[in-house]
């Protein structure tokens, strides 16, 4: 899982001595509060709180809201706020438009008010959302990257499992993921063999909290790779069952299938 590990390998090597104490002004999506990054960062104990902060975008960027969709899916955890940060120049257009409370969920909404007397723009781009920053628990921002890939799952290296654990789709994802990198692998690959262990338990789990088209074919995937044909086939069936269900595509199944099948 190349991304993967180097997203976390970044998180762990990057030194950028950038505490939050920075001036920075922000506004809150639903009073139009004026708040300070600072004072979002730090919980009423004092301590810094792990802190994802992502910038999007209604009119431009409409995959920064699927970055903020999954890391606020991670938050169901626990262990990490986020914080959604709109940089459009039109905010209650967007706002309107409810983005920011059907799209995502566990994510404080604000917004980037370039009117402000120390605002967003003045640190930081607006133009290149998603913007992504991490503030770990000593409040220096850890991680940064402007990448539409980012994704819950590629975090569970440095906070461990448990950060997706509630949330179906990151565990999906990881478990995809890992599929995509053997898809093409000459040999059965064995249950047993640590990384397949550890994609099936996510997928496993994430059938648990949610099953449904997406993860009931990736479980047949991922059985596929270990050989188990006649599991594999009977999954891919029940798989297409419910996208049909949910008027979704299956192609990618059905193409599944007659691979399972040549391998029968």
């Amino acid at each position: 899982m190349k991304g993967k590990l180097f997203v976390a390998c970044v998180m762990l090597s990057i030194s950028m001595q950038v505490r939050s104490q920075i001036n920075l002004e922000l506004r809150k999506a639903d009073n139009d509060q004026t708040v300070q990054l600072q004072s979002l960062l730090v919980g009423a104990d004092g301590k810094y709180k792990p802190t994802f902060l992502i910038t999007w975008s209604g009119e431009w960027c409409f995959p920064c809201m699927d970055v903020i969709k999954s890391l606020g899916n991670a938050a169901k955890s626990g262990m990490v706020q986020v914080l959604a940060v709109n940089v459009d120049k039109n905010w209650p257009s967007i706002k309107a438009k409810g983005y920011h409370t059907s799209s995502w969920s566990n994510a404080t909404n604000l917004y980037a008010d370039s009117e402000l007397k120390n605002p967003f723009s003045f640190y930081f781009t607006t133009e290149n959302a998603p913007l992504i920053m991490f503030f770990n628990e000593s409040g220096f921002i850890q991680f940064m990257t402007t990448s539409y890939e980012i994704r819950s799952y590629h975090f569970t290296d440095y906070f461990g499992k448990e950060f997706i654990w509630q949330d179906w789709s990151g565990l999906n994802s990881y478990a995809w993921n890992y599929y995509l990198e053997h898809e093409e692998a000459s040999a059965v690959i064995p249950t047993t063999d640590s990384e397949m262990t550890k994609a099936l338990e996510f997928i496993n789990r994430s059938i648990e909290l949610d099953k449904n088209y997406h993860n009931t074919d990736t479980y047949a995937a991922l059985l596929f790779l270990t050989g188990q044909y006649t599991d594999a086939l009977k999954t891919a069936k029940e798989a297409i069952d419910l996208a049909k269900a949910g008027n979704l595509d299956y192609k990618g199944t059905s193409e599944l299938i007659e691979k399972i099948i040549e391998k029968m």
